[in-house]
């Protein structure tokens, strides 16, 4: 084996300068690398921190799926204070707002907010609940859906309360305070399943439940596990007048308490007149 000859002083001295000039370079390529980056993320806060970042002006949240709510109300409930930076929009913070609490219901369903950034802007997309009838809540008239949730009037849009475009639930709720929402969820529930029209429920005081229909006034007493026989037992009833030769005029109430046996009770006028009594 011959022998590796030892490095001269010279080149000793080479291989030196050639490490220092290689320690220089990458000391001067991290400098500036670590210098460009602080430039960019200097420059990119600063560009986000320019006006046109913000939102400035209710305008710039758009609203989609409201057709019974109001634009405006729904921009009114989230808690932004303009100018605002889009970054520190709370897209869950939001959603909480809108969707109100068991004591005081919100007429959004459910809803969806999210940034925008061309141009800058919120989206909010909402599902409105469907209202099916009205009722009086503290003197003040509200909307009431499936679910038995009452809404003030003043959070929908006037034209969409506008009779000429879409009227409003003809369904009137009387006793709304007397029972809980879940109470008359059940109710409204069920009558969902009638096949006559229904124009209001009397359902205040004592529990007892009064429907006025095309066929007259329908008694049903206190809610039961007797409701869904009550209902199948009505909508057989529907053709009543073809059975009863009267109008609903003459008709007192149809009693209903024993869906199994239902009576019906006329007027004296339409008594007499049909079994042709002799009355006082």
């Amino acid at each position: 084996m011959v022998p590796l000859a030892s490095p001269t002083h010279e080149q000793l001295l080479q291989r030196r300068r050639l490490l220092r000039q290689q320690r220089r370079s990458r000391f001067w390529q991290g400098s500036w690398r670590l210098t460009s980056s602080m430039a960019v993320l200097a420059l990119l806060v600063l560009g986000l921190r320019q006006p046109y970042w913000q939102i400035r002006q209710p305008e710039q949240i758009q609203v989609e799926g409201a057709d019974w709510v109001d634009p405006a109300w729904i921009r009114s409930q989230l808690p932004l204070r303009y100018p605002l930076d889009i970054w520190q929009v709370q897209p869950a913070v939001l959603e909480g707002a809108l969707l109100g609490s068991p004591t005081q219901p919100s007429p959004i369903e459910s809803v969806q907010v999210r940034r925008r950034l061309l141009p800058v802007g919120v989206i909010v997309q909402v599902r409105e609940r469907q209202p099916i009838a009205r009722a009086m809540r503290d003197d003040q008239l509200g909307l009431v859906d499936i679910q038995g949730n009452w809404v003030a009037l003043n959070s929908f849009r006037s034209h969409a309360l506008d009779r000429s475009t879409r009227p409003l639930p003809q369904l009137e709720l009387l006793g709304w305070e007397s029972h809980t929402p879940e109470q008359w969820a059940l109710l409204l529930k069920a009558l969902q399943q009638l096949e006559i029209q229904i124009e209001a429920v009397d359902w205040q005081g004592g529990g007892a439940i009064t429907l006025r229909t095309e066929l007259g006034n329908v008694y049903l007493g206190p809610i039961s596990d007797r409701l869904a026989l009550q209902i199948q037992t009505l909508n057989q009833m529907r053709d009543l007048r073809r059975y009863c030769d009267c109008t609903p005029d003459q008709i007192v109430h149809i009693d209903l308490t024993s869906p199994t046996v239902p009576t019906l009770q006329l007027t004296p006028s339409a008594s007499q007149e049909r079994w042709q009594l002799d009355l006082p």
